[in-house]
């Protein structure tokens, strides 16, 4: 059906640019590109060179006025007999005329056409490159093998012949600038980086210079984050970067957001609480027109109290939130924030009646966690008046939150040896389970998890530890998920796992 269709689209476009006259369409209708390919064959038995070569001429003219010759059964045929030269000479013949004829756009359609087929990209490729070298003076050729490339995602070689398109015409680096920000959007941060270092260099005095400035830092600090050894020096760096920025373009509104990324560093690179607090609350007075943001900073900002001991202050920041951008994503984290903060210290009323009202949160990561927080703090109280062992497990994992993980992980051995057979024995193994897994402790992680899936599948964990047990072992356990989608039929692992059932 399909080919049918191509066919019948290959002759409407032939039709449209006048490579095929209306009284020929009858016999097109009965032809089809397996008579190419018969003829194809014959002509090559032909011993003599000369006549061989004018007969394959003659043929690819003929074809190119049908379009036989470019089926996916007609090309691999062709490339059996070692003819992709004569594919790529005439296929650029019909691609010239169409640029001159019906334009760019026009062209780029049919060369998706190609790709739709499953024509090679190597010959495409080559033929894009010959009208390239035959018309040098022109962009179109090298529009369309950019257009190439870019469908079959090869990125680096649309930066190539981006640029040079861009230092021969010296366009002023709008399409650059353009196919940065898409790299950007896909996370390629290596080629971002090429990008606008080039367009910084190259257009010193462009409007846009301050822009790509900025891109190109935020393209830098993602590099840096993505690397397994990262240097102090290259923080450092950044930050100097981000402020000779906010020096040409002003402390203002439009560079508020390099306050939150120097923040940042200060705060989860360097560990330097006392100057993320000071950049934080420069970046608060500066961002008064963009709620969102103000209210994301107003958050990391108490998260800087929460990890420096200060309580309180942290709860006026998280309250801020919730009253600057009431009911959305962010006033639901401040919230689940103030209530894991009441619960580190020992406030579990005032915890839990955070939690319960989250509980019904559209947000399914924050309803989980409260849900999660909600129920350890019902199953574990009323217990012993004083509520010893919860308060020793709430503060064990305030020191992972505030990243004394050796003070931490000390204080988990001591509390796992008094509390076997007691109420907070699941909580524990899911919270040590989960500190194997991010030491790299791949087969202790596994033996955890499933231990608290085996012994307490019916409480909070059951479906948290069944989940990431499988994870661990690649879902192959085609049993255990089935076990899974039966017992947890309303997890938020669900769809990933009944996923992994319908993949054989």
């Amino acid at each position: 059906m399909w080919k049918t269709f191509y066919n019948s689209y290959i002759y409407l476009l032939f039709l449209m640019i006048g490579l095929l006259h209306p009284n020929q369409a009858n016999s097109y209708v009965k032809s089809s590109d397996s008579l190419f390919v018969d003829r194809l064959h014959q002509i090559v038995k032909i011993k003599k060179e000369k006549k061989r070569n004018k007969q394959l001429d003659d043929l690819f003219i003929k074809s190119t006025n049908n379009g036989s010759f470019l089926t996916l059964y007609s090309f691999n045929e062709i490339l059996k007999e070692n003819l992709a030269p004569l594919w790529i000479k005439y296929c650029g013949q019909i691609v010239d005329k169409l640029i001159n004829t019906q334009g760019l756009e026009i062209t780029k359609d049919w060369l998706i056409s190609l790709k739709d087929q499953g024509i090679a990209n190597r010959e495409v490729e080559q033929m894009l490159v010959s009208l390239i070298q035959a018309s040098p003076e022109q962009a179109n050729p090298v529009e369309l093998i950019i257009h190439w490339y870019a469908l079959n995602q090869q990125w680096e070689k649309v930066w190539m012949q981006r640029k040079a398109l861009d230092i021969r015409f010296k366009s002023g680096g709008k399409e650059v600038s353009d196919f940065g920000i898409a790299s950007f959007q896909r996370q390629q941060w290596p080629l971002v980086n090429q990008i606008f270092d080039y367009l910084i260099k190259t257009y010193p005095r462009s409007p846009q210079i301050l822009n790509w400035k900025q891109l190109l830092l935020a393209s830098r600090e993602q590099s840096i984050q993505n690397k397994m050894v990262i240097e102090k020096t290259e923080f450092s760096n950044l930050i100097q970067s981000y402020r000779e920025l906010r020096k040409d373009r002003g402390a203002n509104a439009s560079t508020a957001e390099t306050y939150l990324a120097e923040a940042r560093i200060f705060m989860y690179q360097l560990n330097q609480l006392d100057s993320a607090e000071k950049v934080y609350q420069q970046g608060i007075v500066l961002s008064e027109s963009n709620i969102n943001l103000q209210a994301q900073m107003k958050l990391e900002l108490g998260d800087v109290y929460l990890y420096a001991g200060r309580k309180y202050d942290a709860l006026i920041q998280y309250a801020q939130v919730e009253k600057l951008v009431k009911d959305s994503p962010i006033a639901y984290e401040a919230k689940l924030k103030t209530g894991k903060l009441y619960y580190f210290t020992g406030d579990f009323e005032l915890a839990k009646a955070n939690f319960d009202v989250l509980k019904q949160s559209t947000q399914k990561e924050i309803a989980n966690d409260a849900l999660h927080l909600s129920w350890v703090i019902e199953d574990n109280t009323g217990i012993d008046t004083l509520e010893t062992a919860l308060k020793s497990f709430a503060t064990i994992q305030w020191l992972y939150e505030q990243k004394n993980v050796q003070q931490a992980d000390k204080a988990l051995e001591e509390l796992v040896k008094n509390q076997k057979g007691q109420s907070l024995e699941d909580d524990i193994l899911y919270l040590m389970a989960q500190r194997a897994l991010e030491k790299k402790q791949i087969e202790q992680a596994k033996l955890f998890f499933k231990d608290v899936y085996d012994r307490f599948d019916q409480d909070i964990y059951g479906d948290d530890s069944l989940f990431h047990y499988l994870q661990l072992m690649d879902f192959k356990d085609k049993d255990l998920c089935i076990q899974f989608v039966t017992k947890y039929p309303s997890s938020i692992y669900l769809p990933i796992i009944r996923k992994h059932l319908s993949t054989p």
